[in-house]
């Protein structure tokens, strides 16, 4: 299983590798979102050595000041040869988008390992892994956001590598010593949250999923316990509660500075308030709601389409898919055929992940029956993590009008492993294979498009 195994994650690295250097290299120049406001962090961590302070749109040294900052100190050390001249920016922020294309193989390789992890065991394990990391690697909104200078790859990539944490830890079989390997596990889990949020604040949802999952792999640690090594002796609550004790200790050890900065600086832990006052400029629901007149399903409408355009890759930025939608409302878009080849293949993937989050509650709920609580999370915690990545977008877009397909991204790796479970349901056992195919086949033609088409529109 080894071999096969290394080759599979062989031939994603390499297409990833392959796909993401054509992208970065078409996207013209600071035509990314924010890439000038995200490159300008970078300059102000190299010439002044301290992070930037938020001032608000159009203020300050950068209006993405707010970022936490492990993505700018990453990147800092492989730019700075390249930073030091005005003349060499250019290349600079072309290797700055090469280190979002490596965070973006990280989100592969979790892919691959978190259904690989998933599907233990079955016959269907290697080709649904392939599936899977296949997904991570050719959907446009992953390709384009490795063609950009910004903290969204770093965000998917330390989001996905917590994901596939919890799920090991959860499908782990305890060993004898499983209290002290509970205790690590605390360890271990807060240090990946902490680093999640470093890379974006958002990530802060993956900490409730984490003390979940510690909570419920603990409590069958201890049943054992109970069962096999000290049956006469009723363990005490507060033994339970150590490991999440932990996971909060050295989440704070790891991010917590970044907390208490924010409230020393903004006033609130998460510069929630700054952000919107600093933002509040910005184009809201309000505009289209009230100036514009649309109601509220056809507002409702226009951001599900915008969305799913920024997602597919459809016009290649959302700032172009908002005009591109307007095009095709006035039938004056010339390549309307190819937005309906890839609205197809859209539609086919949306349907794919949905039958995916069918498939992960019918094996979580059959594990919860069956008494495998640990289980039975594990199966739900991709569905958990894309419904709390949702439910932050629907509240984001409450204040702003920012239809945009990446603030998914920390979700990409779950995506992309309820994409290989709902497509494998189309086929049966033997023609696994074949899944394998016609999904890579689909992805390859749509990324292939957006790459001719819209990749390289100007600004």
């Amino acid at each position: 299983m080894r071999q096969p195994i290394f080759w599979a994650v062989t031939v994603l690295l390499a297409l990833h590798a392959l796909g993401s250097s054509a992208y970065l290299l078409r996207f013209p120049a600071w035509r990314a979102p924010d890439e000038g406001a995200h490159f300008a962090y970078i300059l102000y961590l190299f010439r002044t050595g301290a992070l930037p302070v938020f001032q608000g749109m159009g203020k300050g040294t950068t209006y993405e000041a707010h970022q936490p900052p492990l993505y700018y100190l990453t990147a800092l050390p492989i730019a700075a040869p390249w930073l030091r001249s005005e003349s060499k920016h250019i290349t600079a922020m072309f290797v700055l988008r090469v280190v979002s294309a490596l965070w973006g193989a990280l989100i592969v390789l979790c892919a691959f390992g978190l259904t690989l992890r998933l599907q233990s065991g079955l016959p269907t394990a290697l080709p649904a892994a392939l599936l899977s990391g296949g997904f991570a690697t050719l959907l446009p909104m992953h390709l384009l956001v490795c063609a950009s200078v910004g903290n969204d790859a770093t965000a998917g990539a330390t989001s996905s590598a917590t994901l596939l944490w919890l799920c090991f830890f959860c499908t782990y079989h305890p060993s004898p010593v499983a209290n002290r390997q509970s205790l690590r596990w605390g360890l271990a889990t807060g240090v990946f949250c902490g680093a999640a949020l470093l890379a974006k604040s958002s990530n802060l949802i993956l900490l409730p999923l984490a003390l979940l999952a510690l909570l419920t792999t603990q409590k069958k640690v201890v049943a054992e316990s109970r069962s096999k090594r000290k049956p006469h002796k009723k363990p005490m609550a507060s033994h339970r509660l150590l490991p999440t004790a932990f996971c909060l200790l050295t989440f704070i050890l790891t991010a917590g500075w970044w907390l208490v900065r924010n409230r020393v600086l903004y006033g609130d832990p998460l510069a929630m308030k700054a952000f919107l006052e600093g933002f509040a400029t910005s184009p809201k629901p309000s505009y289209f709601l009230d100036k514009l007149g649309l109601s509220i399903p056809t507002y409702l409408v226009m951001v599900a389409q915008v969305t799913l355009f920024t997602w597919l890759g459809i016009f290649g930025e959302p700032n172009e898919a908002v005009k591109g939608l307007g095009r095709l409302a006035q039938g004056e878009e010339p390549t309307a055929g190819w937005v309906m080849v890839c609205s197809f293949i859209g539609i086919a993937l949306l349907t794919a992940l949905a039958l995916g989050g069918l498939e992960t509650c019918r094996r979580s709920w059959q594990a919860l029956r069956g008494g495998e609580g640990r289980i039975a999370l594990a199966h739900a915690l991709p569905l958990l993590l894309l419904l709390l990545v949702f439910l932050e977008f629907v509240q984001f877009n409450r204040h702003f009008f920012q239809a945009q397909a990446r603030y998914f991204y920390p979700a990409h790796a779950a995506m992309a492993h309820l994409f290989a479970l709902g497509l494998l349901r189309f086929v049966p056992e033997k023609k696994a294979w074949w899944a394998v195919g016609i999904g890579f086949a689909s992805l390859a033609v749509l990324a292939a498009i957006v790459w001719w088409q819209w990749a390289s529109l100007p600004s």
